[in-house]
């Protein structure tokens, strides 16, 4: 039975809040732009609240893509979405589903006094930076076209944090053993991948190479170039990246004042998809 035939379908679940996202879909051709203006975002659903809680799913990032599609549908292809228009969205479905405020338990850094205070998403969602056109970045004749690191990317960095804590460890336990040998061989396998996997984090951040003859947005030709390139030029296009990821400050920085000992506190939330329930 479909939605339009069952009578209970009047009940289902309907947009609850309508955001812009900060990039106005500038690097996502694929979204119809007539819903640019406002998208409508569901609550999460019984399924999706259980996914959000299975830290093999979030690793994956599978339970991430999979919210998105359940609570934004009008968003073709999530995977697609650049980090921060993804970071906005999650934030816009935690207020579809729980309401607009967070509630965060702090302990005054003064007087030890823990106190409840609830912080208002709507004004989180307005600091939001408006993202433009990034201009590219030049290489001798060529025109190096960037975009901001693509949904995808949150699940390498993820991957990539977890590979550096687990070099430290591994280096740690093998230090205590005495083995210099095999510490320096762990490290540098470890190392190699993830120098690997933040040299495809890059490639992944560029649409397009312009020449004077072609465009270029093969992956793999663009992954050889990047290979064959001189390192400064690595660099200025990571440094370019880089400013395009990072947010404004303030985005997620509260005063919390105690209650007990009127001292002010300065709090920074960090909103990553993966630990936002």
């Amino acid at each position: 039975m479909s939605a339009e035939t069952n009578p209970l379908s009047k009940y289902f679940r309907k947009p609850t809040i309508y955001v812009q996202i900060p990039t106005g879909g500038r690097f996502n051709p694929e979204i119809d732009k007539t819903i640019l203006d406002e998208i409508p975002v569901l609550p999460m659903n019984a399924i999706d609240e259980i996914s959000m809680q299975n830290p093999d799913e979030l690793l994956n990032g599978e339970a991430l893509i999979n919210l998105i599609k359940s609570c934004v549908p009008s968003i073709p292809n999530p995977r697609e979405l650049c980090n921060i228009d993804a970071e906005l969205l999650y934030l816009a479905i935690k207020y579809a589903t729980y309401g607009k405020n967070i509630q965060h338990l702090h302990t005054c850094t003064e007087c030890k006094e823990q106190a409840e205070y609830n912080i208002d998403i709507n004004k989180i969602l307005d600091r939001f930076p408006d993202i433009q056109a990034v201009d590219p970045v030049e290489y001798e004749d060529l025109k190096i076209h960037i975009h901001p690191p693509k949904v995808e990317s949150l699940t390498r960095l993820a991957l990539i944090d977890v590979e550096q804590h687990r070099i430290l460890n591994s280096m740690k336990e093998t230090a205590e053993g005495g083995d210099e040998m095999e510490m320096a061989k762990q490290f540098a396998i470890s190392f190699r991948k993830v120098s690997t996997q933040t040299i495809s984090l890059l490639i992944s951040s560029i649409s397009q190479i312009e020449t004077p003859d072609a465009i270029v947005t093969n992956e793999k030709e663009i992954g050889e170039f990047i290979n064959n390139i001189p390192t400064g030029i690595i660099k200025e296009i990571d440094e370019k990246i880089a400013k395009l990821s990072k947010k404004p400050e303030g985005l997620t920085t509260f005063e919390f004042i105690c209650e007990k000992c009127q001292h002010p506190d300065a709090v920074t939330f960090e909103l990553n998809p993966v630990n936002f329930s």
